[in-house]
């Protein structure tokens, strides 16, 4: 029900299996149960170790493998040791924080437990520099490829100036914006129940957060170093880029757990 870019493609993939050293064994924290992340290839002997807040999402998502376990814990206070992650990995995982503070949250205990030297590898959905308007998507949307597209970039236009969104508030305007389905249907292909999907966000309490590239780069700097910046070839690809980063502290945090 759910694709790109809400999910990962296989290039995303590639792009954080070729962030991986290869020469030697490596641990591996994924932000959630990402089926992409959690069977992603890795030098052998390697370690996955998969964190979700959900206990429904690991029992549902995860698939036990050899040296692949899952927890369920929260990002902000990880159920690891300090300095025991070589590499952390996640897809999307910034748009359930609240910006800025729990974003600096999020890297201070991505600080504690990822090794100095280590890398942490992020997918974000990140807003444009420039804001588009509803207005913009109306005008856009005979050439939106798919409703995962639209759900996103209406979410971005929407949002606050501190860079925040109810989710039910999506799903009003794409209401506003699109208020018959059925044509909609008609005229892109699209299937009625990926169109009928949003509804599961009506009455939500959720509220994403959608930064932008610049504002995630000054939340998670320092320790963390930007190594690379590699940016997708789907639709929306400019606004899901996936960030290398390399903690440059030459020594974790104390906050032992």
């Amino acid at each position: 029900m759910i694709g790109r870019p809400l999910r990962p493609s296989p290039e995303d993939t590639r792009i954080v299996e070729d962030a991986l050293p290869r020469d030697r064994p490596i641990d591996v924290l994924v932000l959630g149960v990402t089926p992409e992340l959690v069977s992603m290839q890795l030098p052998h002997g390697s370690t996955v170790v998969a964190i979700d807040r959900e206990p429904a999402m690991v029992d549902t998502l995860f698939v036990p493998g050899p040296n692949r376990r899952a927890l369920v814990g929260d990002w902000l206070a990880l159920p690891l040791p300090d300095a025991s992650i070589d590499v952390a990995a996640g897809d999307g995982c910034l748009t359930l924080f609240a910006f800025p503070d729990q974003h600096r949250a999020f890297a201070s205990e991505l600080a504690r437990v990822v090794r100095p030297g280590g890398l942490v590898v992020l997918r974000l959905f990140a807003a444009p520099e420039e804001p588009e308007t509803l207005d913009d998507i109306r005008a856009a949307l005979p050439a939106i490829g798919s409703m995962d597209a639209l759900k996103w970039r209406i979410a971005m236009a929407i949002q606050s100036p501190e860079r925040a969104v109810r989710v039910q508030a999506i799903r009003d305007a794409f209401e506003a914006l699109v208020p018959d389905r059925a044509e909609l249907a008609a005229r892109t292909g699209w299937r009625r129940e990926v169109i009928d999907h949003i509804d599961v966000y009506r009455d939500s309490p959720a509220v994403y957060s959608f930064p932008t590239v610049a504002d995630v780069r000054a939340v998670l700097a320092p320790p963390f170093v930007e190594v690379a910046c590699h940016v997708p070839h789907y639709e929306l690809g400019d606004r899901c880029p996936t960030l290398v980063l390399r903690h440059s502290s030459t020594s974790a945090p104390s906050t032992s757990l």
